[in-house]
């Protein structure tokens, strides 16, 4: 979406249609989409992430904003425009600060300071728990299990979407 043309014969099927123009790279869809966790470095601090796309960087030779650990390039870096494939990258803890860091000094916020303390995976953890507790305290869980398990009831009503 960010790059200069987007050429796609595969989803959509439109051939090249322009992008917003904001990262110097034309985008092709190839057939085979990638699905894959991801893992390398961007801005020196280990980053992970996942990717789920047809779309890959077929024109243009941006500055890179991650490194697979392999070495190759992943995203785009054009002033203070960032792209990348990966979902997920602002998960890696020291990889967000230091993102946030840069993006901070580039909007001129100097002696912005990131929390050192805030972990992704911590705050994940406690919303998931609380999720869970809600689910255990307002949800029949036994009445949801038999749905699961022997389908509805004789003479239960369809509601779209689905099959019946």
């Amino acid at each position: 979406m960010l790059a200069g043309s987007i050429d796609d014969e595969v989803e959509s099927g439109r051939g090249v249609v322009p992008g917003l123009g904001l990262l110097p790279v034309g985008i092709r869809f190839a057939a085979r989409k990638t699905l894959a966790r991801s893992e390398g470095s961007g801005l020196g601090a280990p980053v992970h992430g996942y990717e789920i796309h047809h779309g890959y960087v077929a024109s243009g030779a941006p500055e890179a904003l991650l490194r697979y650990a392999d070495g190759r390039p992943e995203g785009a870096v054009a002033g203070n425009v960032y792209g990348t494939h990966w979902h997920g990258a602002f998960e890696s803890d020291e990889f967000r600060r230091r993102f946030l860091t840069v993006a901070a000094a580039q909007a001129g916020r100097h002696g912005f300071t990131v929390a050192p303390d805030t972990r992704y995976a911590t705050i994940r953890e406690r919303a998931l728990d609380v999720l869970g507790d809600l689910v255990a305290e307002h949800l029949d869980t036994g009445a949801l299990r038999r749905l699961v398990e022997n389908g509805p009831p004789p003479g239960m009503p369809f509601v779209p979407p689905g099959a019946p």
